[in-house]
């Protein structure tokens, strides 16, 4: 009896040994097969392609998106690049370095623009930097403007007795304080900044979109256009999809025709939380879009 119990807990043990191992194992394997898919794009190299990306989401200033845009530039066997638009804007800079990135990146070999759902502001400025825009009728975009927000808690601060007591170097140091009434010093420095940036933004519009000075006019109050609307006025060049936009490749480059499409990763944008924080921080300029009342369209960075 005590013969049987003692085999019995060797193979109980053995079987257990063999369990952990043949787990061990599958677990290295799906990690391999996980690090091939993800980074497939590593294999790209090997032949001619069209490569896709996608901004998606609240813009931030990302340099592995950037490093990413920066490679494609640089590969040779990558012959033309797609951009999938699906955002509301975000921050100055994330704007900004996208456009450059992706600019510099349409010089070297086209680059088309896919807008989604929305591409106001930041997503805007994001297409004007490709050689050719297309979107949905629907597409909610433009809504090209700059904005500072500050919160003012002054009256709360008041009734219940809260205050913050800062000593500074100058006058206008760390902005608008939230508990106090409203600076006019802060608020003359903040309006200087969004003429700057919004001087900046309207001349990448010069620069790349061909239209006259009235519909710049027009637009530069921020307001949100669909996609057929901004086509009407010169903001964009077509009407489509994807579909439209291999057609439009294979017509200005035959040689083109049939290549494989390859999505490349790129890193995800900051967490929500992360989003949140940025949204509630003191003097932070942004390039935002204005809400839609009719739609109902709710946006992190207004």
């Amino acid at each position: 009896m005590s013969l049987d119990w003692q085999i019995l807990e060797e193979n109980k043990k053995k079987w257990h040994r063999k369990g952990i191992w043949r787990g061990i194992l599958i677990s290295i394997i799906l990690a391999i097969t996980i690090s091939l898919f993800l980074n497939f794009n590593n294999f790209s190299s090997n032949f001619s392609h069209i490569a896709r990306i996608s901004i998606n989401g609240v813009i931030f200033d990302n340099s592995e998106t950037i490093e990413i845009i920066d490679n494609l530039a640089k590969n040779d066997n990558v012959k033309s690049v797609i951009v999938r638009i699906n955002s509301p804007g975000g921050s100055v800079v994330g704007s900004e370095s996208l456009y450059v990135a992706i600019n510099s990146l349409s010089q070297k070999k086209p680059v088309i623009s896919l807008m989604g759902e929305i591409a106001t502001s930041g997503g805007y400025i994001v297409a004007l930097a490709s050689n050719y825009i297309l979107a949905r009728k629907n597409t909610l975009t433009g809504s090209i403007g700059v904005i500072v927000q500050n919160q003012n808690f002054s009256e709360l601060s008041e009734k219940i007795g809260v205050s913050i007591d800062t000593t500074k170097s100058g006058k206008i140091k760390g902005g608008q304080n939230p508990l106090s009434p409203s600076d006019p010093l802060v608020k003359i420095n903040n309006q200087k900044l969004v003429n700057y940036s919004f001087d900046w933004f309207i001349s990448i519009i010069k620069k790349n979109r061909d239209i006259n000075q009235s519909v710049i006019e027009l637009v530069s109050d921020g307001r949100t256009l669909t996609g057929g609307m901004a086509m009407d006025l010169g903001l964009i060049d077509g009407i489509g999809s994807e579909k439209e936009a291999l057609k439009y490749l294979e017509k200005k480059y035959p040689d083109f025709k049939g290549l494989p499409i390859i999505d490349i990763e790129t890193p995800s944008q900051k967490s929500f939380l992360n989003a949140i924080i940025n949204r509630i921080s003191i003097d932070n300029l942004k390039f935002v879009p204005e809400y839609s009342n009719s739609l109902k369209l709710m946006s992190l960075v207004r």
